[in-house]
């Protein structure tokens, strides 16, 4: 079965990150795997949602140009 196809594609980034901060992003992950529990979530996801909270923040204080 073939995957569906992506409305935009992805690039991949490669960010260094304190171990702290990988431990709270993993337990995000934790988090969101267990209010979504049919669904794995990695920590490529947690990342993915932590960035668009952020940015849409960001956007919504008005410190981000649309």
């Amino acid at each position: 079965m073939a995957r569906p196809k992506q409305a935009e594609t992805m690039s991949a980034i490669s960010v260094r990150l304190p171990k702290s901060m990988i431990a709270e992003v993993d337990e995000c992950a934790e988090r969101l795997e267990e209010e979504t529990p049919l669904f794995s979530i990695s920590r490529t996801d947690a990342i993915r949602c932590l960035l668009q909270i952020g940015l849409a923040e960001f956007e919504k204080r008005g410190l981000r140009k649309k």
